[in-house]
């Protein structure tokens, strides 16, 4: 068998690849995305585009936003919630 240091070498696109492949392997693909999501850094200025979508925004609009949306979602009842239980 051959050692890893006599195979041939691994461009960056190939390894993340088969990085990956042996972690879904290893933890199943949703415990794989979540280990990447821990150390992917991401791009940008989260903190300057922050600025750009809410300077201009009101609490009271935030307050009004999230009422609608508190609207939008169905309630669950105690009921479905008993029924869940039995």
């Amino acid at each position: 068998m051959a050692s890893s240091t006599e195979k041939r070498r691994r461009n960056a696109a190939q390894l993340a690849a088969d990085g990956f492949a042996a972690m879904v392997q290893k933890l199943g693909m949703a415990d794989a995305v979540r280990y990447v999501q821990l150390y992917h850094q991401g791009a940008g200025d989260y903190t300057r585009d922050r600025h750009q979508w809410l300077d201009d925004v009101s609490h009271e609009q935030v307050a009004s936003l999230m009422a609608k949306a508190g609207k939008k979602r169905p309630q669950k009842r105690k009921r479905d919630k008993a029924q869940k239980h039995h």
